[in-house]
């Protein structure tokens, strides 16, 4: 079975930021605390956010490491 459309998404925000390894794990971590505390997140799509909205939080994220 294929990978997930969100976890293929996220992925391509990670290499696009070059956050691999470790990093990568931490991202996800990240982006599932913000979507937990309301933080973004299209109530749509189960709380996924969009591809704009990843390359957003990619860049928070890579602000507060």
């Amino acid at each position: 079975m294929g990978r997930k459309r969100d976890i293929k998404q996220v992925d391509a925000i990670a290499k696009e930021f070059h956050i691999t390894g470790e990093l990568r794990n931490a991202f996800g971590i990240f982006l599932e605390e913000e979507k937990r505390n309301g933080y973004g997140g299209n109530l749509n799509l189960r709380g996924d956010f969009t591809y704009e909205e990843l390359r957003q939080k990619a860049k928070e994220f890579l602000e507060d490491i």
